[in-house]
């Protein structure tokens, strides 16, 4: 729970020191495949007073795309994605290179 408590600040720091970070594209590494999509605003902008822990445990994510780490899945995309960060073990920033 630590771990996630910890992840949910250094998200919501990165994303909210930085408006522009909200237009950029994040990179989740979690514990089923790697997630590319970009965040939005509402996580950056949600209270962090332990209010609704629930709430600040899931990150809502749009334009997603979705490789499964199982070879027999397919690459799925999304329009919104909602993910707990309990299933997330890394993440990264910026823009996506190489994409066409």
């Amino acid at each position: 729970m630590a771990e996630t408590l910890d992840l949910t600040s250094l998200l919501r720091n990165a994303l909210s020191s930085e408006k522009s970070l909200a237009s950029r594209h994040i990179v989740l590494y979690a514990s089923f495949g790697v997630v590319k999509g970009r965040t939005t605003l509402a996580f950056a902008r949600r209270p962090d007073d332990g209010s609704d822990p629930l709430q600040s445990e899931i990150l809502e994510l749009i334009e997603v795309t979705v490789e499964h780490y199982s070879s027999h899945l397919p690459t799925a995309s999304f329009d919104q994605l909602y993910i707990r960060l309990s299933d997330v073990r890394a993440f990264a920033f910026g823009t996506l290179k190489g994409q066409g």
